[in-house]
């Protein structure tokens, strides 16, 4: 299984989704739009592939965009597009006409509507258009297939750069466990109660078997305390524990993003306090000597 990557923006973007998990007071207002409107009753859904924190990246991915559209300067491509009205080749260098999301598609190869041919369909240039027409151009695109293409293999690139960060998992499973535990569940419509126990915790659901793979893979098959060997080619009796890094018990989440791999022993004895605990030891490919 491999993902095609081309890495368009996608470290600035894994960069912005730090930044919103790590400094959460700054962006409570964009953070609303996560989890507002009982949202997150969705998120009781155990082990969704496209795990809530895929969700949580494009919510973050679209967020971005729109900001790159909204910061749009047209006076300035205007002015540009005239200085340089003789020179063409400057132009197809600059190209001032082409928004940030037009850059996204065709970095990765995806058809699409562009904003001088939105333009072109009710009849304006591009020394005619203004802020109000990138409004209206980003709405259309937002329903298009192109869109969903850019969105997906986007999502699913970030997701592959910060899945090996468990320090960030923490921290956004941390930012999920603070919304479920004020979660008033008997007011939230068609919200499945039995996924909970009393006191509006999660009930604990084994993960399946994709879930333990992505995980074990991962974390290379070592717990991520001790770094004991689980892959059972040393020892058949060190058994892998797929243990919730903000557990149940604190308002944890029965997702992929919320998990990792513990021996026996720290599975019992490290976390028996209930803690929310993991660790930033990883195994280099690269050897420094």
């Amino acid at each position: 299984m491999y993902i095609e990557a081309r890495f368009y923006e996608t470290y600035e973007l894994c960069a912005v989704v730090d930044a919103v998990l790590t400094n959460r007071f700054d962006h409570l207002i964009k953070l609303e739009g996560f989890h507002c409107d009982d949202q997150w009753a969705a998120w009781a859904q155990p082990y969704t592939q496209y795990s809530v924190f895929h969700q949580f990246i494009e919510f973050i991915v679209r967020n971005v965009h729109d900001e790159q559209a909204e910061a749009v300067d047209m006076a300035e491509r205007k002015g540009v597009e005239a200085a340089f009205a003789d020179i063409p080749a400057a132009l197809d260098d600059l190209k001032p006409e082409k928004l940030p999301i037009e850059a996204a598609f065709d970095r990765y190869g995806i058809d699409y509507q562009s904003f001088g041919e939105f333009l072109g369909d009710s009849g304006r240039r591009f020394q005619d258009a203004d802020e109000d027409d990138i409004y209206e151009f980003m709405n259309e695109i937002r329903l298009s297939e192109a869109y969903e293409k850019l969105l997906d293999q986007t999502v699913k690139e970030v997701f592959h750069v910060l899945f090996q960060n468990r320090s960030l998992l923490l921290t956004f499973n941390e930012y999920i466990s603070d919304i479920l535990s004020n979660a008033r569940l008997d007011d939230t419509e068609d919200l499945d109660l039995s996924r909970f126990i009393p006191g509006g915790i999660l009930r604990r659901v084994r993960p399946p078997v994709w879930a333990q793979r992505a995980v074990f893979f991962r974390d290379r098959g070592r717990c991520v305390l001790c770094d004991q060997d689980l892959s059972g080619l040393t020892n058949l009796a060190n058994v892998e524990n797929y243990d919730h890094i903000v557990p149940l018990s604190r308002f944890g989440l029965n997702d992929v993003s919320n998990l990792q791999l513990l021996c026996e022993s720290c599975n019992q004895h490290e976390k028996r306090d209930g803690s929310a605990v993991t660790s930033n030891r990883y195994q280099s490919w690269y050897r420094y000597d």
